[in-house]
């Protein structure tokens, strides 16, 4: 920690040294330009935290300086590499500057600590629709907009007007939902096969029985088995045993 804590501020120091552009604009009679001077004093006296400087990143990147923004919020992952915002901050900065490769794995760093941060799975989605990453993108938008279907509206999200893959989807995301309602119903999925749960509760029912039964004083695999498909799941149990055919996606989701 106190290595990373040195280098962060080796690396805000040169910055600092390198004489930024982007400081010469600076006015302290704007509000913005006031807060980004705020924030270079603390960090050229040391005492910026990680958040300190990935804010300062976010107003110099609003200032039109996508390069010097990147360099504070590169100090800030350095400083605290769990600081999964200036992750996200950093992936839309490169981003916004076509470097979607790079952008993909800073918006996957930030997924890893935030499953459910639905604006970086929008924005990873996206960079990965520009990679060339079809299926990919396909699947993490619909987990983006499961997470937060206001995402897919274009009235609140003008961003989906730059995608050519949100008819997938959308379909994509509305099949899922679909699935998981079936499942935390209860209801039979088409094709007539069972959800999870309620082969679990089945063979469970079933192998207590068996194994209480003066019919199965052996136990044997064959009439535990047996008994478990009498008691209405018929999946695979024993290794001699092989569940009825049914399509991929079935057995994927109603897997017992």
């Amino acid at each position: 920690m106190r290595r990373a804590m040195v280098g962060a501020t080796v690396l805000i120091l040169a910055t600092a040294a390198s004489g930024s552009v982007f400081e010469r604009f600076l006015s302290p009679d704007r509000p913005a330009d006031r807060a980004i001077m705020s924030y270079l004093a603390l960090a050229k006296s040391g005492h910026a935290s990680s958040m300190d400087l990935a804010d300062l990143g976010v107003l110099i990147f609003e200032k039109g300086f996508p390069g010097d923004a990147e360099d504070y919020l590169r100090a800030a992952l350095k400083l605290d590499k769990h600081n999964y915002e200036a992750a996200y901050r950093l992936g839309l900065v490169l981003q916004r500057q076509g470097r979607n490769r790079e952008a993909v794995r800073y918006y996957k760093m930030t997924l890893k600590q935030r499953r459910g941060y639905a604006e970086a799975r929008f924005m990873l989605a996206m960079a990965e629709e520009r990679c060339g990453r079809r299926e990919a993108a396909i699947r993490d938008y619909a987990k983006a907009y499961r997470y937060a279907p206001q995402l897919a509206d274009p009235k609140k999200n003008p961003l989906v007007y730059d995608s050519h893959l949100q008819t997938e989807a959308v379909l994509r995301h509305y099949q899922e939902r679909s699935r998981r309602g079936a499942a935390d119903d209860g209801s039979a999925p088409p094709g007539g096969a069972r959800p999870a749960a309620h082969c679990r509760t089945g063979r469970n029912v079933a192998r207590r029985a068996c194994r209480s039964s003066s019919r199965c004083a052996n136990r044997t695999p064959g009439a535990c088995a047996q008994a478990e498909v009498t008691g209405g799941c018929a999946a695979r149990w024993s290794r001699g045993r092989t569940a009825s055919p049914r399509p991929p996606f079935e057995r994927k989701q109603y897997s017992c």
